[in-house]
This record gives C-alpha cells, structure tokens and sequence, in this order.
C-alpha cells in the first residue's frame, strides 16, 4: 500500500514520488503513487487537488486499497514532483475541524448528535438531531464554540485498534474492525475520522452559523469558519454599507427602514396588479365585443407573457373565440380557444412547432410555445391563421 502522507503531515505541500501504476479510463489517467499527500476524500471532506509534474490533478479517489490520481494527460515519467493546492486544503482543514467543534458543543449543551456532514467548495452544513432550534441556541452554541477557539487548544490524532477505541469515550461510533484514526480536541471531544484537521483550534480562525432548516425532525444547521467567514463577513458589510448610504441613517435603524420599504413595496405591487388584472379585463373586452371574427389575434411588444396568458382567459370567459396572441418581448405564442372548436391546440404544437424551431404544448384548448427568435414566431402565427382558414374559420 502507498505512503498516506495526509494522515500525520496535513501541512506537507510538495514531495516527491514514484509512479506505481496508470490506468486510462474514458480519456482519463488514473495514476497510483508510491507516496501521497493527497487526500482522496471521505467522511464528509472533498478530495484534495493540485499537481503532479505539473499537471493538473482533476480528482483523488481510494478504491480496492489504493489511491487514484486522475490526471487529463499521462505521466511520462517514473519519479514525479508533487504539489497540493495547500490553499484549497487548509481551507478544508478549518471548515471539517470548525464542524468537530461545533458539532462537540451542540452535543455538550443539547446532547444532540450530528447525524450528516456536507462539505461542499462553498456551503458547508450539518444535519442534527434537533426538531427546532432557537435563536437563543443557536447564539449559545457560537459563544461557546469562538471561546474554545480563542483557547487555542491542540487537536491531536490518535490511531487505535477497534478494540481500544471500543474502550474510549467518543462522540459517535467508531468502526467495528480495522485500525481506527481519532481526531480529538483536547478536554472537548473525541471522534472517529479519517479527514485532515488545523492543529490547533485557534487556527479555525471562527465559527459563525448563517442559517439553519428544519428537515424532519432534524435541523441542517449552515455555518463558515476561518476564511470563509471572513469573506462572507466582508460581503455583508459591504452591503450594510451600502444599505446605510443608501438610506442615511445609521446600521442599527438600517434594518427596519428596509423592512418598512418592503412592506409598502408589497402593498405598490397588490395595488399594480389590481390595477393591470382591471385594465386586462377591459382590453378583452373591448376586443371580444369589436371582434367581426372567431379569431382574436395579436402580437404585444408591451406585454409579457404572463399578461397574455390572463388577457386570453378573460376573452374566452366573453365568448366563443380562438385566440392567438404573442408577447415579442418573451417570444412567445399562446394558442388557446373556448372548447367549442374541433381543433386540438396542444397536438396541433406538438405535431408542427419543430419546423418552426419552437418548443412548447399544452392541452386540448391550451398551449402555447416559445421561440429563439420573432421571425420563427411569425411564420407559425402565420400558419395557425393559415390552417384555421382552411378549416372554415375565419
């Protein structure tokens, strides 16, 4: 089996190794190294990247023992360069020890367990055994997890037998056979995990919760550390910032100004689409009752499509009509008619709107269809008109 350097030097950023093996797969090379700083991912954590001889490596796997490279070129040489994207891994390192941490203390105040961890490159979350979490909790558990940072205290690795680790108290169940690698934050908790971690808790930087959703009976907590937290924090200052310019008052009266703008937005735009629902009602009528054909056709360039979709059911509620009308700024056509004519509107879509370069159907007396440009929308209004003329209605 190969070196696992990740597994006692975390902090290892260049080395050299030997190629074991190459394997192609699907244009692909799948490159085995007598030794690797790599970590191929598990227990929540994504796998490392960075380069060997140069190369970008795309993505680490472990399957039947070994450790997989994958590479978009193959190697050329026996003995090989390598360097970790130690940016990207520190990263990961504070994010998967700030989740130790925060879950340790969650089961310290709440004796709820983690149940699942996600760890994405920009969202990291856990999955706890909560039905509800308050904002009180929620602060209770930050203040406790930053006072074990400002702590600075040494998170250690422990490698075991699962018959020793049967013995030690842990957070949660380790496994029942093999050696079994122990991550433990001194006087705070002790876990199974197979991930790399900071040395010292201070080097989490910070743990700030952002969100949290129910899911059942548990609750998916959200939450950044180290620079990830910086980051988001410079962004929502950025945005008080800009929210204080923008009203003139000070940070602590920004958020109800913007709640009280809020309010009267909703109330402006009740009042708008009351008032545009009153005026659509009246264009069809007006429409229905100067029509001299069956056929109502029309193409808006000031009308969306969700405009004409209400503006087509109030022509049909005055009448038995067919209606055609377009929105040009969505490039879109609505075909629809009252159900009193022979013709399949949906089947009629299906059946021609390719020729047409369109995309849409619908039901018996309902559909509409969407096209990349006016012209293409034209020509198939074209054609509707067309057939219906050839069916007798005009």
């Amino acid at each position: 089996m190969e070196q696992r350097l990740y597994c006692d030097s975390p902090y290892l950023e260049e080395w050299q190794a030997e190629v074991e093996s190459i394997v192609e797969k699907g244009g692909k090379y799948h490159v085995v190294l007598s030794r690797t700083a790599f970590y191929p991912g598990g227990g929540g954590q994504p796998s490392d990247r960075g380069t060997i001889d140069g190369l970008a490596v795309e993505d680490v796997y472990e399957q039947d023992g070994h450790i997989y490279h994958v590479l978009g070129k193959p190697i050329e040489k026996k003995a090989v360069a390598c360097r970790l994207d130690f940016s990207r891994r520190f990263d990961l390192m504070q994010q998967h020890t700030g989740q130790h941490l925060l879950s340790a203390v969650l089961y310290r105040l709440y004796g709820c367990k983690t149940s699942s961890l996600h760890m994405g490159e920009d969202e990291l979350s856990i999955d706890v055994e909560l039905p509800e979490m308050s904002g009180e909790m929620l602060i209770a558990v930050e203040d406790m997890a930053n006072e074990y940072i400002y702590r600075d205290l040494p998170v250690v690795i422990h490698c075991v037998t699962a018959e020793e680790a049967s013995k030690i108290e842990l957070r949660k169940a380790p496994p029942k056979e093999g050696e079994v690698r122990i991550v433990e934050i001194t006087s705070i908790d002790r876990s199974p995990c197979c991930g790399t971690h900071v040395k010292r808790t201070g080097e989490i930087g910070i743990v700030k919760i952002v969100k949290t959703e129910k899911r059942g009976n548990e609750t998916r907590v959200y939450f950044k550390c180290g620079k990830r937290a910086l980051k988001d924090y410079q962004l929502k200052q950025d945005i008080v910032t800009g929210l204080v310019r923008l009203y003139r008052m000070s940070e602590s009266d920004v958020l109800a100004k913007a709640e009280a703008a809020f309010s009267q937005l909703k109330n402006v735009q009740k009042e708008l689409a009351e008032m545009k629902d009153r005026a659509l009602r009246a264009e069809a009528t007006g429409l229905a009752s100067s029509s001299k054909s069956r056929i109502i056709e029309k193409a808006y360039s000031d009308k969306s499509f969700a405009d004409i979709i209400i503006l087509a059911k109030y022509i049909i509620e005055s009448g038995d009509f067919i209606v055609i009308l377009g929105s040009i700024p969505d490039k879109r056509l609505l075909f629809a008619h009252s159900g009193k004519f022979g013709i399949n509107c949906g089947q009629t879509l299906k059946e021609h709107l390719p020729a047409f370069k369109g995309k849409g159907g619908g039901k018996d007396n309902w559909a509409n269809g969407g096209f990349n440009a006016l012209d293409d929308m034209e020509r198939f209004r074209a054609f509707l008109l067309d057939t219906l003329s050839k069916k007798g209605i005009t």
